[in-house]
């Protein structure tokens, strides 16, 4: 996890406050109390992805993503004004009562007949505020329009979107699924542009003044969320006639998207690569620690000699129930014997700063943050796992296995690897479906070959607790990935223990490795899956 230099590796936080500013100078701070108490007492708002209550900002060990509440929105639901002392256990210290409960929040009745308190920046902090940029153009009544150039095409219900030369929106974000697709959604819904403009608005008519200081005290006019569902972290009162949200881990967003959106910039190239040993990306990087060896420094300023680096950290996620096909347009270029640099990114330094970039800034710019897309993109997917679908429904009606959930979703990209990606530069993807034999549950997964690069086998994976499976699923998509396509096995044993998985072999013929199973050999892949779940 990426750390912010000044807190403890095991401080977590207790108070998320009000933002501020000195003499009116462009980077504005948001006051950060931890426990045990430190010297540190605020940090940069462009960190505000990192931050969230009871959450540990430096902790050197992987935190949990599991979510103990589902809030949905039903239609007609009503969200109302509050404050988070309207949670009557906010903190046995009175100067953390004082300071959190007058922070603004929203309530509303949960299905427990509770009352669930929101605060107002977590919520816009899991809706718009998931990055660095995004943080600091919030404040600003001119960054988005100044940025990105929306052009709509109707008749083909699709939208081009210019991202501007002036733009200093991450270019590696767009290589994001989640964060393009928030993106996409702000640019293009009205509502939502004009929520997310609120945050100004609200700043304008309530900011307050005292000498040399400026500060403000978050509030939004939230989109209308009819049908989301939040998945969220937090504590109930000891009564629990009243819950406290301390972060959402997850929205579920069901919104209206065109049919596709594409993102235009002069820099989006894709070097088609005439080396195979550049494309197997063999020897690529160690994908789990690319951004564990940062460490964010608010005392100084950032430059803009580098190409912003991204930290992920520990991503929240979005998914749509709406899908829409949102995609860099790349321009396709030939660079022979593409040598990958695999510590590119770490030669910039470890010290680094989520300050606006400028020139004469101290150190390498970063912006942290970002959205996990978990989007099941089944329709859009469907024909490369034909032969597969016919084997789960021979384990259906012929073997008595019951389907619990099924997902599919795109691999993302992993450092400079191109393996996401087929043969034809279109998204690669991967297929998980949790299904049970008479008593036992599991996890099966099957990769997209049809670009007949590789024959994968079936991944089968007993143990998974669903509760898990959204963290889990995200670290093993990226695994498959990281280098050549292959199956993260070194990760699969610490998730689910070394004898909790197997790799099922597809029916050997001509073309399996592209899905082209033909039907006599369906019957027998499928038993081949009931033996090994019988043992």
């Amino acid at each position: 996890m990426t750390s912010i230099k000044g807190f403890g590796k095991d401080a977590t936080i207790v108070h998320i406050g009000d933002f501020f500013r000195y003499n009116n100078v462009p980077e504005w701070s948001i006051a950060v109390w931890c426990w045990p108490t430190q010297d540190k007492k605020h940090a940069r708002l462009s960190n505000l992805p990192l931050l969230s209550r009871g959450k540990l900002p430096n902790s050197q060990k992987k935190q949990s993503r599991r979510i103990d509440r589902v809030i949905t929105f039903e239609p007609g639901y009503k969200l109302i004004e509050a404050k988070l002392a309207d949670f009557p256990e906010i903190s046995s210290f009175k100067s953390i009562r004082d300071k959190d409960g007058i922070q603004n929040a929203f309530c509303c009745w949960g299905n427990k007949d509770d009352w669930i308190v929101i605060p107002q920046l977590e919520l816009a902090r899991a809706i718009f505020l998931v990055n660095s940029y995004l943080c600091r153009a919030c404040l600003s009544s001119a960054t988005l329009p100044l940025e990105f150039d929306v052009q709509p095409v109707p008749e083909q219900n699709h939208v081009n979107i210019h991202v501007l030369q002036t733009s200093t929106f991450p270019k590696s974000a767009f290589d994001q699924s989640g964060t393009k697709q928030l993106l996409a959604w702000l640019l293009t819904d009205p509502q939502a542009l004009a929520s997310y403009q609120s945050i100004f608005q609200r700043y304008q008519e309530t900011r307050e003044f005292r000498d040399r200081l400026e500060s403000w005290r978050f509030s939004f006019t939230p989109p209308t969320m009819t049908n989301w569902k939040l998945h969220v972290r937090g504590r109930y009162n000891t009564g629990k006639s009243h819950y406290l949200v301390e972060e959402i881990v997850g929205i579920d967003f069901d919104v209206n998207l065109p049919e596709s959106v594409a993102f235009i910039h002069p820099d989006f190239v894709n070097n088609k690569q005439t080396d195979s040993k550049a494309r197997s990306g063999s020897g690529g990087t160690a994908w789990q620690q690319t951004d564990e060896e940062f460490e964010i420094d608010d005392e100084q300023s950032a430059s803009d000699e580098n190409e912003t680096l991204m930290l992920e950290g520990d991503l929240t996620w979005c998914r749509f129930t709406k899908p829409s096909r949102v995609y860099k347009q790349e321009v396709v270029k030939e660079r022979p014997n593409l040598i990958f640099d695999e510590l590119a990114e770490k030669e910039a330094g470890r010290d680094v700063s989520t300050g606006e970039p400028h020139q004469g800034g101290s150190l390498p710019a970063a912006d942290v943050g970002g959205k996990e897309d978990v989007t099941d993109r089944e329709r859009q997917f469907a024909s490369r796992f034909k032969s597969f679908d016919r084997m789960l429904q021979v384990l259906k009606f012929k073997h008595k296995c019951r389907i619990l959930h099924e997902e599919t979703l795109p691999l993302p990209k992993v450092g400079r690897s191109k393996q996401h990606l087929l043969e034809n530069g279109t998204q690669r993807a991967i297929k998980a479906v949790r299904l049970r034999y008479m008593q036992t549950d599991v996890v099966l997964l099957e990769v997209d070959t049809s670009d007949g690069i590789k024959m994968l086998s079936t991944k089968v994976i007993f143990g998974s607790d669903a509760r898990d499976w959204i963290e889990h699923f995200t670290l093993i998509r990226k695994g498959v990935v990281a280098k050549s396509i292959s199956w993260p096995n070194e990760l699969l044993d610490g998730l689910f223990g070394e004898n909790c998985h197997i790799g099922i072999n597809h029916p050997k013929h001509q073309g399996a490795e592209a899905g082209n199973i033909p039907v006599e050999s369906i019957e027998s892949w499928a038993q081949r899956f009931t033996q090994c779940l019988s043992h």
